[in-house]
């Protein structure tokens, strides 16, 4: 080879070669922007069937909204709840659920937080349950700002609904990681067989939960892992998100579903897990 086309060769292979450089340079960046601004960012109503043998008529086609894991702090802000508020309420359920974890870092957040939630709209109220991250902050101040925002907080209590003339009960229970669970409290005269609704929000705890009189149990927690990887799934958990970390399942004679959460934890990044607003219709079988 003539030092001629040696010359011109090796200036191709490196054009190619910093070509080629370039080109992975714009993925992780166009990558990074993806994972880190439009995904997080980018909300999916899922709509779900939930069949239950009897369910009286004024029940079929009840719809709950279901949100959770909000996260407001260093990573997410109060504008990411308005949205995820405003979504909601395009959606007109019945009824609203919230299933904890509205703060990360510091319990002052919660006003924020509360705040935004204040606008959620739905002919049964807005109901909600406190988080691990709520504990590990200040649950009084927690809910205490939801409280004074308008939002009835479950503490191992219940509420009777009166749909059309047909009961059905709403439970919350305590965070079953950092606070005190009492689902027996929680269920104290509620009737055998009436429609229930546990909100619980770590999602493992259906083991439990399935051996009472409870039809449904709505939980979040796992943020559905925050990245999901092809042929591998969610790398990271948290505790007592393993066994059900997303998506509606049969747990015993109980349905459960995992909602992804609106927020985000450290690392700040979602990919193939966008945040998520659940919209659950309870339909006769």
């Amino acid at each position: 080879m003539s030092e001629l086309s040696t010359s011109v060769s090796r200036r191709v292979f490196l054009k190619w070669i910093l070509g080629g450089g370039a080109v992975g340079a714009a993925s992780l960046l166009s990558g990074g922007v993806y994972i880190t601004k439009i995904e997080p960012r980018w909300i999916e109503v899922v709509r779900v069937d939930v069949p239950v043998w009897g369910l009286p008529t004024p029940l079929r086609g009840f719809t709950i909204a279901q949100l959770s894991d909000f996260h407001v702090g260093p990573h997410v802000k109060a504008e990411d709840v308005r949205r995820a508020v405003q979504a909601a309420n395009k959606l007109g359920p019945d009824l609203v659920v919230l299933t904890g974890d509205y703060v990360s870092g510091s319990a002052q957040y919660s006003k924020a937080c509360a705040r935004e939630l204040a606008g959620l709209k739905a002919g049964h109220g807005v109901r909600a349950i406190l988080g691990n991250h709520d504990f590990w902050t200040d649950a009084d101040v927690v809910a205490a700002s939801l409280r004074q925002a308008g939002l009835d907080v479950l503490r191992n209590e219940h509420r009777r609904l009166d749909v059309g003339g047909a009961d059905v009960y709403l439970a919350g229970i305590e965070d079953v990681w950092s606070g005190r669970p009492d689902l027996e409290a929680a269920l104290d005269g509620v009737p055998h067989g009436v429609p229930t609704v546990l909100l619980a929000h770590e999602p493992d705890f259906a083991d439990q939960a399935t051996r009472h009189n409870i039809t449904l149990q709505l939980s979040g927690h796992s943020h559905g892992g925050q990245v999901r990887l092809p042929f591998v799934g969610a790398p990271i958990l948290p505790y007592l998100a393993h066994k059900y970390p997303y998506g509606l399942r049969r747990v015993g004679e109980m349905w459960l579903y995992t909602n992804r959460g609106v927020g985000l934890v450290a690392p700040p990044v979602r990919f193939l897990c966008r945040p998520e607003i659940t919209l659950l219709r309870l339909q006769a079988v």
